[in-house]
């Protein structure tokens, strides 16, 4: 606030000096100055307020009030001396034209491209992998991406959509009609969360929820109307929790721990409760970002948003820190990046980040580079989640080259640092059409494959998308990034996977796939646990520590009759460095 003060109060004194220099012989009453004064500060002030932030001298806006400082000067001169108010009006937008050009040529990539590339800071050389065309580089890739990207279960995979998410939200507001009426599903933010907590949804009934790294996607109930944020005395009483790896998981929350939820402070209210004034009001000039709702492992819900800084002149937009507000009681803390909770996942928004991207890789031998050498445009931005981070996931392709990867991007969703893979293969959208051109998927043609996304999945780089039909999840598919031909799809992930997996190993036989790993066959192990999970068999040998086994039901029969701890098997399979090694064939050692 103390911002919009000053700022006003300093023009109001320009304006005010100019009307007392210009009417100063017709010797004006203090009382009119001192009106003339209130009314332009008042004007002033509210324009400001309106404006969230204040102009600042950090941003070019600030030349629009400059223009109106101009504007009134040029007019007071002009009628005061008997100028030509054309000439000296056309001069003056002349001067401030030059300035703003000025300003944004010098701040932009075309004049500082060294330091724009320098915005995306990265954990590796990537530029040196990108241009030294050797295949030594990729040697050791496959072992990076799953130091980076953990393996996940096929419980743990996201299969629910945003487009879904905000459909099943929606139908769980009518257990509260009265809803409808009065607030609409905010923005859906998508978080890993662990913690328990108690909840009361909108019948009335309590529940108790327990998460360990789980998926969810949370959206706050938004006022649809300033009349609504009125009626509800400024209060949403309710947020939405849909799973984001189970489309029957949905929850309307009312209350947390037995206190009902009373969130003031939301991007749909009004004057000081307005999320984005409220937080400037806290002393937050800077550029901010909202990055929407979290709530921590106690089900509290807070709103993130990314702090900005400019790194080069008015331009080179970086994040530096994150703003926390609790939705409830409109307290604002601020974090470094190193020291935002843990909670929290997302601090670097989406756009900023695919810019920052593009600039690095587009900008890789400076501007001018009429040959596109080396020069990597990103796909589509997608979250993917690490061993516990969350990460923006970008597939990166040359320019002038369809359907393919020369590599691919992780960035800390979190810190903005990102990581270079130089492992090609098809992109997403490859995939998708991959998945839609299976045999299964084909027999429907109505149904459609949403947006792929990479998993590390039994320490393969597999594409998943959902196949959905009324914005219904009716199905699963999966696509290997190193061959299109390798995809499954079914009504399960189960299904699905099994037929994926039978896919991977009918081309490791045929040596359409690289050779990763030295295949074993006929070894002796001992049982140490065996745990099924559908269709999946996963073991633990005594022999092989640190390492899971697995087969599939639907391609290795035999594992439905191996239930014998501390029996001896037979098993055929091939070695690697990764930590989930998929069963070719499973036998009893006494057979």
């Amino acid at each position: 606030m103390e911002t919009y003060f000053l700022v006003s109060l300093a023009l109001s004194c320009v304006f005010s000096a100019l009307w007392w220099a210009h009417n100063y012989k017709k010797s004006p009453s203090l009382i009119t100055f001192s009106i003339r004064f209130v009314v332009i500060f008042a004007v002033l002030m509210f324009i400001n307020w309106l404006n969230t932030p204040a102009i600042a001298l950090n941003r070019s806006a600030i030349y629009w009030e400059l223009l109106f400082v101009l504007a009134y000067t040029t007019v007071e001169c002009c009628e005061e001396y008997g100028l030509d108010i054309n000439i000296y009006a056309g001069i003056g937008v002349l001067v401030l034209g030059l300035g703003m050009c000025g300003t944004e040529i010098g701040s932009g990539k075309w004049v500082q491209q060294n330091k724009h590339k320098a915005l995306l800071e990265m954990s590796n050389d990537d530029y040196a992998m990108i241009m030294q065309d050797s295949t030594s580089i990729t040697l050791n890739q496959d072992s990076l991406f799953n130091q980076s990207i953990s393996p996940v279960s096929l419980e743990k995979m996201r299969v629910v959509t945003p487009s879904v998410a905000k459909v099943l939200a929606e139908a769980v507001m009518g257990q509260m009609p009265a809803l409808g009426s009065q607030y609409e599903i905010g923005k859906m933010s998508l978080q890993s969360i662990t913690g328990e907590f108690d909840i009361t949804d909108g019948l009335g009934k309590n529940h108790h929820l327990s998460f360990d790294e789980d998926f969810i996607y949370v959206a706050p109930l938004e006022f649809l109307s300033f009349w609504k944020w009125r009626e509800t005395n400024g209060i949403s009483r309710a947020y939405i929790i849909v799973s984001a790896t189970n489309e029957n998981v949905v929850h309307l929350v009312t209350a947390v721990n037995g206190q009902p939820l009373q969130m003031q402070y939301l991007s749909s209210a009004y004057f000081n409760h307005k999320l984005r004034r409220h937080v400037r009001n806290s002393g937050f000039m800077e550029k901010i970002t909202n990055n929407g709702i979290q709530i921590d492992g106690n089900g509290r819900p807070y709103n993130i948003y990314a702090k900005i800084q400019n790194q080069i002149g008015w331009g080179g937009d970086k994040v530096i820190g994150s703003i926390v507000v609790d939705m409830q009681t409109g307290e604002v803390k601020e974090y470094s990046l190193d020291k935002t909770p843990e909670f929290i996942d997302v601090v670097q928004p989406k756009d900023l980040t695919l810019n920052l991207i593009y600039k690095h890789y587009d900008l890789i031998h400076g501007y001018v580079n009429w040959a596109d050498k080396d020069r990597l445009r990103p796909n589509n931005l997608e979250v993917v989640y690490g061993q516990k981070e969350c990460c923006y996931y970008a597939g990166l392709s040359s320019v002038g080259r369809d359907a393919s990867t020369s590599g691919f991007i992780l960035v800390n969703a979190k810190t903005g640092i990102g990581t270079f893979y130089k492992i090609s293969g098809i992109d997403e959208y490859r995939a998708e059409s991959a998945i839609q051109a299976h045999e299964w998927t084909a027999k429907y043609p109505l149904y459609e494959v949403g947006k792929a996304v990479l998993y590390n999945i039994g320490g393969l780089q597999t594409y998943y998308a959902p196949i959905i039909s009324g914005r219904k999840i009716v199905g699963h598919g999966f696509c290997y990034l190193k061959n299109v031909n390798v995809v499954g799809a079914g009504k399960t992930k189960e299904e699905a996977y099994a037929a994926y997996m039978n896919a991977y190993h009918m081309s490791l036989q045929q040596s359409s796939l690289p050779a990763d790993g030295k295949d074993l066959k006929d070894q002796v192990l001992t049982i140490k646990k065996i745990r099924q999970e559908g269709s999946r068999y996963n073991f633990l040998f005594e022999e092989y520590q640190g390492k899971t086994f697995y087969a599939f039901s639907e391609i290795v029969p035999e594992v439905r009759w191996i239930d014998e701890i501390g029996s001896k098997v037979k098993v055929d399979f091939r070695m690697s460095e990764d930590n989930q090694i998929p069963i070719k064939n499973i036998t009893k050692a006494n057979q």
